[in-house]
């Protein structure tokens, strides 16, 4: 592949194309945000926090619509530190009328980022009851159109399990919490740490053996150590080969560490669903982080 192609990439020029899939995103996230913290009726100083998060995220665009609507109704809607079941619903209102107008994403992608939403909203305070559980359950029963994209399918089949006795161990919360923050992502922070080790422990090979020559690689996310282009070159000066698009004929799609502001959901991308998709049907790509593949290059010099 000519590897000049990715300094559009390198570049940040495809941001220039991202508006409506931004404010779209931004719109859901906050829409599932808002269903998340108040499912269970109880709005908690941390979950407070997590709103203004989001405020502060997104504070930069704070003069133009549909942003500044938003500002404004949840302004209005933390001045007395609590939010009433219909301020939350006309919040979520308001974000459906803009989404249903811009109308970039699926259906698909578009539910997808509400649940991303909706699961910040519920461990935006470190806590997990069976409440809330019990509501993201009937919430994904009633969307059962996801099934089959990830992480749909693996987060309905965890929570049914957590459920199934209706107890909720000391162990089980831990782990529903980093799933469902690898889901998510950190709020800290921009980089994919939590989602990469959840992938090691159920769809990335721990401690991968790459080989170089002859494989296949495509690249997603972004590196705070090279270019993609850079990437590109090293892997290709060892004999293999660069993709900048998920298939079946691909061996290994490569992780970086820092999230990529277009993606469509809060912390992976389209890349990351699509390898997964193609594992369960049999197709063997390895999904490794970018410092395996340093290593693995490291190892050839």
């Amino acid at each position: 592949m000519n590897t000049a192609t990715f300094d559009v990439y390198d570049k940040n020029l495809y941001k220039n194309f991202c508006a409506p899939a931004q404010i779209e995103r931004d719109l859901q996230t906050l829409s599932g945000l808002i269903t998340g913290i108040s499912c269970d009726r109880d709005i908690n100083q941390l979950e407070r926090e997590g709103l203004c998060n989001w405020m502060d995220k997104i504070k930069e665009y704070g003069r133009a619509e549909p942003y500044r609507s938003l500002l404004r109704a949840l302004n209005e809607a933390l001045y007395d530190n609590v939010i009433t079941k219909e301020e939350a619903d006309d919040i979520v209102w308001l974000c459906n009328q803009y989404v249903d107008r811009i109308g970039y994403y699926d259906m698909i992608t578009s539910t997808i980022q509400k649940l991303t939403g909706i699961v910040e909203g519920i461990i935006v305070d470190k806590e997990i009851n069976e409440q809330e559980l019990s509501f993201l359950l009937e919430w994904m029963d009633e969307n059962d159109n996801l099934k089959n994209c990830w992480p749909y399918d693996e987060l309905y089949t965890f929570i049914m399990h957590v459920l199934k006795d209706k107890v909720i161990t000391e162990e089980e919360r831990v782990q529903v919490m980093k799933f469902c923050s690898a889901i998510v992502g950190s709020n800290a922070g921009t980089t994919n740490d939590d989602l990469v080790e959840i992938i090691n422990e159920g769809y990335c090979q721990m401690d991968p053996d790459i080989k170089i020559t002859e494989s296949s690689f495509c690249i997603t996310g972004n590196s705070k150590k090279f270019r993609r282009r850079e990437i590109a070159e090293k892997i290709e000066l060892f004999g293999g080969f660069v993709t900048d698009k998920v298939s079946k004929n691909i061996n290994y799609l490569v992780v970086c560490d820092e999230k990529n502001n277009c993606w469509a959901y809060t912390c992976y991308g389209r890349k990351i669903e699509q390898t997964v998709m193609l594992r369960k049907s049999g197709h063997p790509i390895a999904i490794v982080h970018e410092f395996d593949l340093y290593d693995a290059l490291a190892g050839m010099e």
